[in-house]
């Protein structure tokens, strides 16, 4: 499939879950920064994956994010803070607060996005290579690893005792023209940042604090994430 027409408009809206709103933000909370040399030499592949997708198995996840996009065209970096909720049956919720407010909601089948000026409901089965792409943070969440590899080839550098990075690189054409390469970065049990190269060459960077997990993310919080009825 050619990425063009419709397709095209799914693939940009699916970019906006990692860059929903552009501005001036204020600075990032200061977090543990990945070492510069985690991601050299040859990915490990195979068997040796799947002790970080056992970790990363979650029924439920809550955090706050701040978040980076470096345009070519653009002097400095266009920033973005607020909140992600996965929930496991329900798909990601992110709430953009900063600069502008913005509220996406992806499940297996749809991309829903909220303004204070419209709402938009976008399907997914336009092409199952974008929703592959689109759904490749609640399907690692998920733990499921012959999913990913249906579209992506996985690769991990580090391990599961200290730092770990899973790349994700595309396997089919109308992926590659889209996006070069998705990075998850973690350390030990906790997923630290997210990484999009887009073919173009513009990078989103995604850092991730304050996260709950499971139990410890509260119903009401989910309700809320998700626009469950009366949820406040």
């Amino acid at each position: 499939m050619t990425v063009g027409g419709s397709t095209r408009s799914i693939a940009l809206a699916i970019m906006a879950i990692m860059a929903i709103a552009a501005g001036p933000a204020a600075a990032a909370p200061a977090t543990e920064t990945p070492p510069a040399s985690l991601i050299s030499g040859a990915p490990a592949q195979g068997a040796a994956i799947n002790p970080v997708f056992k970790l990363l198995e979650l029924q439920r996840l809550g955090c706050k994010f701040s978040e980076e996009k470096r345009v070519a065209l653009l002097a400095r970096p266009l920033k973005s803070t607020g909140t992600i909720y996965f929930e496991r049956d329900k798909g990601i919720a992110r709430t953009t607060l900063t600069p502008k407010v913005q509220h996406v909601v992806l499940t297996k089948t749809t991309l829903r996005i909220k303004t204070d000026k419209k709402s938009e409901e976008i399907p997914l089965d336009k092409s199952k290579d974008l929703k592959a792409f689109a759904l490749i943070f609640p399907t690692l969440l998920r733990g499921d690893r012959a999913e990913l590899e249906k579209s992506f080839a996985i690769g991990l550098y580090g391990s599961d005792k200290d730092w770990w990075a899973l790349a994700f690189t595309p396997k089919t054409d109308s992926l590659k023209k889209l996006i070069k390469r998705v990075v998850v970065f973690g350390k030990k049990t906790d997923i630290v940042s997210l990484q999009i190269v887009e073919a173009s060459g513009d990078t989103t960077d995604t850092r991730l604090t304050d996260l709950l997990k499971n139990a410890d993310v509260p119903d009401a919080e989910i309700a809320k994430a998700f626009g469950a009825p009366g949820a406040k």
